[in-house]
């Protein structure tokens, strides 16, 4: 029960770094290789609020959440925007490195290499099955659960939200209805930063903080879009949890080798039965 636990609060903040490359690869045809960074550096921060400035654990992690939306604006703006007679992939690919590697410098220069450690999101565990669960599991997977739908809703009700999706689809068709490809991309940059602030808060809460802690997340979201279908917000959950669950569960049972190359192994048979994914259109 605790490794299930472990691998659902793991799939949860895989499947929200996964949420904001899939919008920022699908609305600006962009691949945003510094989105673990920005976890990492949201964890930091999340530390510095609570350490310098005396906040509320939750409070820190809603404020950065929200400063992470406005610092994507201007990321976007400045960075990531696409721009006439550039390939808007490659060009993105080198900014996202630099970005990467200004980060993690910025983090070792000014917080150390020493790991540091968040007070935990509830304190005590549930009794289940005759073993205990951590009650911060639980609660790290409610803010994730609640993220995601608000996301969804956002996406399928509302006016932005529809017209992010149509830019998604076709940015030329979008475009000629009237809606600015400009306004879409800041948004999916916005809505991306904010989730890996949420999940860099989140993950700072439950695992330990260091400089390089946003690697691993990265990489998992870059597999979990491939393997749930490019463009795909069901895909990116499905795809989150399984891989949640595997380095949740494995480890346990099989050890710690297995559990390294299990992943890989679950991704390259899904895709030879599905090439565009779980949950990608042939």
């Amino acid at each position: 029960m605790q490794a299930i636990a472990n691998g659902l609060a793991l799939g949860w903040l895989y499947v929200l770094m996964a949420l904001g490359l899939t919008l920022m690869l699908s609305i600006m045809g962009i691949l945003q290789l510094a989105h673990g960074e920005v976890y990492m550096f949201s964890a930091y921060l999340v530390f510095t609020l609570l350490d310098s400035f005396n906040f509320n654990l939750y409070l820190a992690i809603f404020t950065i959440t929200i400063l992470m939306g406005i610092v994507g604006l201007f990321l976007e703006r400045i960075l990531f925007r696409p721009r006439p007679n550039r390939d808007p992939m490659l060009t993105s690919i080198v900014i996202a490195i630099s970005l990467t590697l200004i980060l993690t410098s910025a983090a070792v220069v000014v917080f150390g290499l020493y790991q540091k450690s968040l007070p935990r999101l509830l304190y005590g565990s549930f009794e289940i099955f005759g073993g205990g669960v951590p009650k911060d599991r639980f609660l790290a997977i409610a803010f994730s659960v609640a993220a995601f739908l608000f996301l969804y809703l956002f996406l399928k009700k509302t006016r932005w939200g529809q017209a992010m999706t149509a830019s998604a689809q076709n940015r030329e068709g979008s475009f000629l209805k009237g809606i600015n490809p400009n306004q879409m991309s800041m948004m999916a940059v916005a809505i991306g930063c904010a989730l890996a602030g949420l999940a860099g808060g989140l993950g700072g809460a439950i695992l330990q903080i260091n400089p390089y802690m946003g690697s691993l997340p990265m990489i998992k979201g870059l597999v979990i879009i491939v393997l749930g279908g490019l463009g795909s917000i069901p895909g990116a959950l499905v795809g989150g949890l399984i891989l949640g669950l595997v380095d949740g569960i494995v480890p346990v049972i099989f050890g710690s080798a297995v559990a390294a190359i299990a992943p890989m192994i679950i991704v390259i048979g899904i895709l030879l039965v599905r090439p565009k994914g779980i949950f990608g259109h042939e």
